[in-house]
């Protein structure tokens, strides 16, 4: 049976969310304030992951918090006041860090990827942007130390656990398979399955384009406000008239859990804000896939646009001042270990990745209102999940079988 149906946010996410439901025969439309796929889904590492597996509130966290307590460690910093006042959410996110919960979302997310990899293969296919993509070892953690390697001994049980295929290589193999990358790093792990792609934003159109095409109608207008009358929801949008609709997705990653608070629902969400810049290439070998230090805390990614340097992970208020500091330090650490040009952009890209406190995304009914569905909460890693919490949407307001059990993502498993 068609239905109208409204998606809030352009993200990745919100876009395979419009595209899956649009192509199943509904008529959708997708409603952002910006350009689809412009604001925390451009920034990332083009990884298709089917391999990040292991969260970061695991049992390792705790024995770290000593260390990151300092706010001296490039791959997360964060800021004072705002931890204070909101201890009560990182305290509960720190609740998780226990080895049962690390393997609850290890067998969850992976289910939830694999599915995703496999959609987006097929979409990249129908869109005909293969030339974006490269399949299988797009993904490779290097190490400054045997230290270092050696903290990494969970990740590494939990990736064997749950089928996860990667190469452990040593210091002359790196330098091997990554002949551009100074000889700084002694241990290195390949992750041997895991695809990417060159520009997700250029991808994030094509899938838009196909939703389009297929009869999808695309919005850019700010939300301001929702309400249910019986059951039709009214969305209000600037310049316009309330658009009105019998089921709404709410995938407006790190603003969802404001607008879901328009209801009365309180998300315990906050943000990892993240930023890159695009170095030019040099002389040197061209690197052949991400690459993640694991002592510095970024990542090289090549790209279109050149080389993309990611920093790590900022915890502040979502709309705070940018600090470049930490993607200025990931730049000089990158330019220790891999030759560069000049930078690209003037100012840094800066974006806001929403996290749960479980580290798992909320995918499916709003607990209290009939016809309002949640899609958000999926970390850094939106491209990787994109498709499959699609699926799991589509099936679920088609009262169908969703590929993959949905209910360690399910609303109600927190009090709204």
């Amino acid at each position: 049976m068609s239905e109208n149906i409204i998606v809030i946010g352009g993200g990745i996410v919100g876009v395979c969310t419009a595209l899956d439901l649009q192509l199943l025969g509904n008529k959708v439309t997708l409603i952002d304030r910006k350009l689809p796929g412009r604001e925390t889904s451009y920034g990332n590492a083009g990884v298709l992951s089917e391999s990040s597996i292991a969260i970061i509130n695991s049992p390792k966290l705790l024995r770290a918090l000593p260390m990151l307590l300092t706010n001296l460690n490039n791959g997360l910093r964060y800021n004072p006041i705002f931890i204070v006042k909101n201890l009560s959410k990182m305290l509960k996110y720190l609740s998780y860090c226990r080895i049962s919960h690390t393997r609850h979302a290890a067998q969850s997310l992976r289910a939830l990827m694999l599915i995703s990899i496999e959609q987006h293969y097929n979409w990249i296919k129908e869109t005909n942007v293969n030339h974006l993509l490269r399949k299988g070892g797009g993904w490779f953690k290097v190490f400054r130390s045997e230290k270092t390697f050696k903290k990494y001994s969970l990740e590494l049980n939990i990736m064997k656990k749950y089928g996860v295929k990667f190469t452990v290589y040593e210091k002359e193999q790196i330098r091997q398979i990554e002949p551009g990358l100074a000889q700084e790093y002694v241990k290195g792990v390949l992750m041997d399955e895991t695809s990417r792609v060159s520009d997700p934003a250029e991808l994030t159109d094509a899938y838009v384009n196909l939703f389009k095409k297929s009869g999808g109608i695309v919005l850019m207008k700010n939300v301001n406000g929702l309400f249910q009358d019986r059951e039709t929801w009214h969305v209000k949008i600037d310049g316009s008239d309330n658009l009105k609709t019998k089921n709404i997705v709410v995938a407006a990653g790190g603003w969802s859990a404001e607008i879901a608070g328009w209801l009365g629902y309180k998300i315990p969400l906050f943000w990892e804000r993240g930023y890159h810049l695009h170095l030019t290439p040099s002389d040197a070998p061209q690197l052949n896939r991400a690459i993640n230090d694991m002592d510095r805390g970024f990542s090289m990614a090549p790209m279109k646009q050149g080389v993309r340097i990611t920093s790590g992970v900022e915890i502040t208020w979502r709309d705070a001042p940018p600090n470049y500091k930490q993607i200025r330090s990931s730049v000089s650490s990158a330019r220790e270990v891999y030759k560069m040009g000049d930078e690209v952009e003037i100012t840094p890209w800066m974006g806001r990745r929403p996290t749960l406190v479980d580290s798992l995304p909320i995918i499916g009914a709003a607990p209290r209102h009939k016809g309002l569905w949640f899609n958000f909460g999926h970390q850094h890693l939106g491209l990787s999940m994109a498709p499959g919490s699609a699926k799991i949407i589509s099936a679920l307001i088609g009262n169908k079988l969703p590929p993959i059990d949905p209910a360690p993502f399910r609303a109600n498993r927190f009090k709204t």
